[in-house]
């Protein structure tokens, strides 16, 4: 769908915002900035796992390239064989952080925890060692499937989503002008937060939005 003419309700956490806002306006939008989910870090719970012990380390997203850095240096990570990601964004996060990782990088397209599964370097990890760097309460199936195909698996949960402490009035005035003719959202949980966020009427509102997959 053409973004020129558009209001866009740009959903994604504030400090995630950037690139996609200006994006949309190159593309001719008008871009409303209203984030609904808040990464928080996650304070340690118990010890932090040795790294030299792993065999693979697999990141869920940036935001869990972000939270890991709140608990290993760059050293830490670097020295693991090998590096798995999901997404484009976590990739580059990745590399900012720690440098090319080459050959050691583990990726899969599209960028899904599917895709990652069917890297080949992840076909044979029999008695392997592996920890998967996540949010609270994130998706089990790569250490499901990793767990099936033999390796030994854990998590480490480095940061955490929550609902921004706003009042329905910042949306109010944030809308006022023009009101939303498309809205991204990332995930159900955001759609969520975003009508617990807004009021009765702009909740309605927001429901009337035709609805639009990405593709």
């Amino acid at each position: 769908m053409p973004a020129k003419g558009q209001v866009i309700l740009n959903t994604r956490p504030a400090h995630q915002q950037a690139a996609l806002s200006a994006l949309l306006e190159h593309e001719g939008a008008s871009v409303l900035c209203f984030p609904v989910i808040e990464i928080q870090p996650v304070e340690a719970a118990a010890a932090t796992p040795d790294l030299s012990q792993y065999d693979i380390l697999l990141f869920v997203s940036r935001n869990a390239v972000d939270g890991a850095f709140q608990h290993f240096s760059a050293a830490q990570l670097s020295a693991v064989p090998r590096l798995g990601v999901i997404g484009a964004a976590t990739r580059t996060a990745l590399v900012e952080r720690i440098g090319d990782a080459g050959a050691k990088l583990i990726t899969g397209e599209p960028y899904n925890s599917e895709a990652l599964l069917a890297a080949e370097a992840l076909q044979r990890v029999s008695g392997k060692r592996i920890l998967i760097l996540r949010g609270q309460e994130g998706r089990n199936l790569l250490g499901d499937e990793l767990g099936a195909r033999g390796a030994r698996v854990e998590y480490k949960e480095v940061y955490r989503r929550a609902l921004p402490a706003v009042d329905a009035g910042v949306f109010e005035r944030l809308v006022r002008p023009a009101f939303p003719t498309l809205v991204i959202l990332t995930s159900s949980e955001g759609m969520h937060n975003l009508l617990q966020l807004v009021d009765a009427d702009a909740a309605r509102r927001l429901r009337q939005i035709p609805q639009r997959k990405n593709a």
